[in-house]
């Protein structure tokens, strides 16, 4: 699902890494999180959560200031470019969710059932096709 998110987004020329979406969500939901934060909110470890915010910072989707109470502790927010990439996306997750409903949704007698559903719907038909096919309707 990451690889074919990662084809959506290139395909519209989106420069986002679909790993990074948990931790540019939980910054995007709260304004403003520490890496504590986001840390309770996902339960990621320390450096997987540095690393993430390293690579927002970089691609100058996300900043930071330093509380001034505290200066051991960074307040990380969206940047100028983060919040208009966040526009763009907003309704390309909506279809990604809607897609991942439609294909994870309904009723099988067991879970095979369900996982040969959905390998058959998405040899039929790649997710990033049937996302791509939305967003562009």
């Amino acid at each position: 699902m990451m690889r074919q998110t990662q084809i959506t987004y290139d395909s519209l020329n989106i420069d986002f890494d679909p790993y990074l979406f948990p931790i540019f969500k939980v910054i995007i939901d709260m304004e403003l999180a520490t890496t504590t934060d986001i840390q309770e909110a996902l339960q990621y470890t320390q450096p997987a959560i540095t690393q993430a915010l390293n690579k927002l910072i970089n691609k100058k989707l996300v900043t930071y200031k330093t509380d001034k109470a505290d200066k051991r502790k960074k307040l990380f927010r969206l940047s100028v470019k983060g919040k208009e990439i966040h526009q763009k996306m907003k309704p390309l997750w909506c279809i990604i969710d809607e897609q991942l409903k439609w294909l994870t949704e309904g009723s099988a007698t067991s879970l095979t059932h369900r996982l040969t559903f959905i390998e058959d719907q998405l040899n039929k038909k790649s997710l990033s096709q049937r996302i791509l096919e939305k967003y562009n309707a």
